[in-house]
């Protein structure tokens, strides 16, 4: 029978008075029993103060009523196990009586005393229930996550791998098994790229993954060739460090098969081998794009010069109607195509984002009257009554704004209108003015016809450049179908809006709302100084001497003709350099300087000039006229630009502003 230890009245009350929840069990060969319990062990387990010895003997009678059967049965070894090898701290997790107490999960540990021949174990308890429970939903968790991985990797279609530090393949997911052929991952575990042997060329995955393993670099979309079933196929891949601990550990990666993408590609690079070799970058992509837009304008625009110059030149001198006609027709056609060609340098410049308005002063009054005297003569040829109704500026009418742009809205609509309105229909134009008082004026254009009218079907999508209605009138009109298309990009520059209301065989309305700016005092003095008419002033270009430099003898001819028809002289450089030689000789009153020309460009024979002579005008012929290349000719020193094919009137205007 085993003696059970007695401790002092004074130990046993300061044992049960720890706030703490304190056991004290006596271990032998029997198991264990409960000797004292602390005030923190009644109240953990609620018992009153005068029920503690009851609690004990009842625990002592029977330990299920207080710990869970499974767990007594470990304590009961446990204490086996100390009283034959005392230890000097025990620790375990128990959970008591689901009878008795809801689920609790309790942390046990304490130290082991002798006490003589008597071994005495005093446990300290702590609930850990919640900790537990968020270490089971942690758990949960991670076994759900570790399931929607698998099940990710599962069925996703990109080839997804892991490596280790010395590129030798720890996994893949099924889509990459898949692509390979392969029936299990024992083909490919621990295994290389080379020793695989599937790269023509391994070297670009094999640097990439050096990258991503020595560096911690992530890599994406480099591309590479593999052998897929005897074929060759190519794929790009991107790959990322694995980290653990903060150690790298290997790398994971992904690949796409990009082998229809490259073949197109393969078939675009053959009709553009020159251009594509170029295209290092993104950056050298857009340049050459920009380039060629330029150079097909300028290759273009020259020919149209000569070709509009000549026919100018022929109508005046026909000597039979029938000649002017036919001059005429050759100049409409000449005018139809650089119509087109300005239409799509505008949408390409809409679409790469690089449009710019060019504010300036202008009189929105004449800028109108002018617009009406361009869509007049198409509205005469087919009868129709076009209407032109203007509300009174409130203030002035000087803007500054793009007036270019403005006008090219309006000639776009009003063409279109005319252009899908029968014989004998009606055309109308309304301007109205709604004042900001902010130094700015909303200006609402209104166009209205009784045309053919649009369906419900394009007019969802007839701001898409290409658009055309197929309908019975439009069969008959030349359109490219990009007017709508610009006119659209050209309001939202100004930050404007534009509505439509059709219906097809009931006509079309556009509404235009477009800010304008008011021009300042000073603005509106510096614009009328500037401004000279020709007509008044034809005398003042006799006898002025010009240097004309242009690389096109025949376009440089209609130019000579023009001038020299107004009493003006000319001397031909055909480039830069010899402009710069016959100018150290000769006396001149101003320079027509084309741009694009051999051996030295307009705008470094420009800034050459600029450089010891600072007063002579300088006027640049370029085929390019957007705001960005008119700022390079004024930064190069230039006076004005003017744009190809060349106006005879804005010519003259020009040289007489310069030279004034």
């Amino acid at each position: 029978m085993t003696n059970y230890y007695h401790f002092d009245d004074q130990e046993k009350k300061v044992l049960c008075d720890i706030p703490s929840p304190l056991l004290v069990m006596q271990i032998s060969h029997d198991g264990f029993r409960l000797l004292l319990i602390s005030r923190g062990v009644e109240k953990f387990f609620h018992i009153p103060h005068d029920q503690a010895e009851n609690f004990i003997m009842r625990f002592n009678e029977n330990p299920k009523r207080v710990i869970h059967q499974d767990d007594l049965i470990y304590l009961y070894k446990a204490s086996q196990h100390l009283e034959m090898h005392p230890e000097k701290f025990f620790k375990a997790i128990i959970r008591l009586a689901p009878e008795h107490f809801k689920e609790t999960y309790v942390n046990v540990s304490g130290d082991f005393q002798m006490r003589g021949h008597t071994k005495l174990l005093f446990l300290h308890l702590s609930d850990i229930t919640k900790q537990h429970q968020s270490l089971i939903t942690a758990s949960q968790t991670s076994d759900h996550l570790s399931m929607l991985l698998n099940r990710i990797l599962f069925t996703t279609q990109t080839c997804i791998f892991w490596k280790d530090t010395q590129r030798r393949f720890l996994g893949a997911n099924k889509a990459f098994l898949d692509y390979y052929g392969f029936a299990g991952l024992e083909v490919i575990l621990g295994k290389t790229d080379e020793e695989m042997g599937w790269h023509i060329n391994p070297d670009p995955f094999k640097n990439d993954e050096l990258r991503v393993i020595q560096n911690g670099e992530s890599t994406y979309r480099v591309h590479g060739t593999c052998i897929v079933k005897g074929k060759v196929r190519d794929i790009v891949a991107s790959k990322s460090p694995l980290y653990l601990n903060g150690v790298i550990v290997g790398l994971v990666g992904s690949f796409e098969d990009v082998t229809a993408d490259y073949q197109q590609r393969e078939e675009i690079n053959q009709l553009n081998q020159a251009l594509v070799r170029s295209l290092k970058n993104e950056e050298q992509a857009n340049k050459a794009k920009a380039d060629f837009m330029a150079r097909m304008s300028h290759d273009m625009r020259t020919p149209l010069t000569t070709v509009m110059g000549l026919s100018e030149q022929g109508i005046e001198g026909a000597d039979s109607e029938h000649d002017r006609q036919l001059f005429d027709q050759i100049r409409a056609a000449s005018g139809y195509l650089l119509s087109l060609l300005n239409d799509i340098l505008d949408v390409e410049k809409f679409d790469a984002g690089k449009m710019r308005k060019y504010d300036e002063v202008f009189d929105l009054n004449k800028l109108h009257e002018q617009v009406l005297n361009m869509v007049s003569p198409n509205a005469l040829k087919k009868r129709q009554q076009l209407t032109f109704t203007p509300s009174p500026i409130p203030h002035q009418p000087y803007m500054f704004s793009d007036c270019r742009w403005l006008a090219q809205i309006l000639i776009n609509l009003i063409d279109n209108a005319i252009k899908y309105t029968p014989l004998d229909g009606q055309v109308s134009w309304q301007v109205r003015y709604q004042d900001q008082h902010d130094g700015r004026v909303m200006v609402t254009y209104t166009i209205a016809d009784t045309g053919v009218g649009m369906s419900e079907e394009f007019m969802r999508h007839m701001y898409e450049p290409f658009s055309q209605a197929m309908n019975t009138e439009s069969r008959y009109a030349t359109s490219t179908g990009l007017g709508l298309s610009i006119v659209k990009s050209a309001i939202e520059l100004f930050g404007g809006d534009i509505d439509c209301q059709s219906k097809l065989g009931q006509g079309t309305t556009f509404t235009v709302n477009l800010p304008l700016d008011y021009a300042s005092v000073n603005q509106v003095e510096a614009f009328r100084q500037k401004a000279i008419s020709v007509d008044d002033h034809l005398e003042d270009l006799k006898g002025k001497h010009l240097l004309l430099c242009e690389d096109v003898a025949i376009n440089a001819g209609i130019i000579i003709n023009i001038l020299e028809k107004y009493g003006m002289s000319c001397d031909h450089a055909s480039n830069g350099q010899e402009g710069l030689e016959m100018l150290a000789h000769h006396h001149y009153d101003a320079i027509l300087m084309d741009i694009r020309m051999p051996v030295m460009d307009g705008l470094t024979a420009a800034r050459t000039i600029r450089e010891t002579n600072q007063d002579i005008p300088i006027i640049a012929l370029s085929a390019n006229t957007y705001k960005e290349d008119i700022e390079k000719s004024l930064e190069a020193g230039m006076d004005a630009h003017i744009g190809k094919p060349i106006d005879k009137r804005e010519l003259l205007e020009t040289i007489l502003t310069c030279t004034s």
